[in-house]
């Protein structure tokens, strides 16, 4: 249980609130999915930590980033033209660079070159990497940027998709952790797991795993621990990487794909869920590169609550447990039922819960270690190997010491 001015803190992000003053300035941040933006082609509006910002590809292949509204009467930059490196407000045809400089002004008689010199416009660093393209949106230098393993991969064997949610990004962040729920809102998809190889089926036939943490300088580790009736245990291991990464570890073999999840806030009661499916051994081997390239394939966003957030009971009267289609809608649709914002206050969380409060520490003493002046202790990346960071899940013996399969 939360207290109502600590889930404030920690979901707010609008405005002067200091968990998006934070996470703009100490973190970067994922902005569009890379083949969306086409060299002079439409600038896409996008809306990260409260404000909201356009992207664009330009002439020559590089990616801006600037604040939406044009700096001289507020017009959208997302109605730009874009041409020749730059975007021109369609309004009164000032014009921008790539790299943020304001190269041109029509309606200005005097000294043009001067006056342009003096527009404040304001642009952000970008980077792409997997697919994506990330923006820093603080005030100084850029960080480190988090080189994930899953960002070094060739095409076939990572792929990315987005996909925009009506609820608040700690719900996303703390369905990532929660090992606990896997054996219960998705039995249907561990039916289909048990069919093949591996031991991934133990979640559902043991719905109580024993965890055990290990704090990270990035965030935390955590196992989960399922006794098999043969004999042995079958733990996995997830990562928590501070602000919103989630790394999930492979469902049944230990060089199986993996995912890597963020939820990354729009504003206070909109999120951007992010998913790449991954294997750092070989391409591919599920259907996720055919599935995640059309749009019209991706997990399917939630209802309403006037239509029972898009639950088919008949689909559950056929075998379905959730009456959902897809394994990930089935997260979307419980996160979308606890409102924009969850009241944390009245919750009442048992020993299952102990990742997700293991995190919601983390953040806390984040925030509160940024309103002090200071800079996150969790967010030294220089001194964080990204590239290292690996979910695994294995069978290891009652005895063994879970540590020795994270290597």
């Amino acid at each position: 249980m939360l207290t109502a001015s600590d889930n404030r803190l920690l979901t707010l992000v609008e405005g002067d609130a200091p968990m998006g003053a934070m996470l703009r300035s100490h973190y970067w941040v994922p902005a569009a999915i890379s083949e969306k933006l086409v060299s002079d082609g439409a600038p896409l509006r996008v809306r990260l930590v409260g404000r909201d910002y356009v992207v664009f590809r330009s002439t020559d292949g590089r990616v801006g980033c600037f604040d939406e509204r044009c700096p001289h009467r507020s017009a959208s930059l997302a109605l730009a033209r874009n041409e020749d490196n730059a975007l021109r407000c369609i309004f009164h045809g000032w014009k921008f660079s790539v790299d943020g400089k304001c190269v041109e002004v029509p309606t200005e008689v005097s000294d043009q070159k001067r006056f342009c010199e003096s527009v404040p416009i304001k642009a952000h660093p970008t980077r792409e990497a997997s697919g994506i393209v990330w923006v820093w949106l603080g005030d100084s230098d850029p960080a480190v940027f988090p080189s994930f393993e899953f960002m070094g991969l060739p095409e076939c064997q990572r792929v990315p998709m987005r996909q925009a949610l009506h609820y608040n990004w700690l719900q996303g962040v703390e369905g990532t952790m929660d090992s606990a729920h896997v054996g219960v809102l998705h039995t249907s998809w561990l039916r289909e797991i048990a069919r093949g190889s591996g031991h991934a089926h133990a979640a559902g036939e043991n719905r109580a795993p024993r965890y055990e943490i290990d704090e990270q300088p990035y965030g935390f580790r955590y196992a989960a621990h399922r006794s098999l009736e043969e004999g042995g245990i079958y733990t996995r291991v997830n990562v928590f990487v501070m602000p919103w990464f989630g790394f999930i570890c492979p469902g049944d073999k230990p060089d199986g794909d993996r995912t890597a999840i963020f939820s990354v806030p729009a504003d206070n009661e909109h999120s951007v869920h992010w998913m790449v499916k991954y294997n750092p051994y070989r391409e591919l081997s599920s259907p996720y590169q055919t599935m995640f390239s059309d749009p019209a394939n991706w997990p399917p966003a939630p209802g309403t609550p006037e239509n029972v957030w898009g639950q088919d009971r008949e689909l559950m009267r056929h075998g379905s447990f959730t009456g959902f289609t897809h394994v990930t809608t089935e997260d979307f649709a419980v996160a979308s039922s606890a409102g924009p914002i969850a009241d944390r206050t009245n919750e009442f969380l048992n020993s299952g819960d102990l990742a997700i409060v293991r995190l919601r520490r983390q953040l806390l003493n984040a925030v509160r270690e940024f309103e002090d002046g200071r800079q996150p202790t969790l967010a030294d990346h220089a001194a964080i190997d990204y590239g290292s960071i690996r979910p695994v899940a294995d069978k290891i013996a009652k005895e063994s010491d879970w540590r020795s399969i994270t290597a």
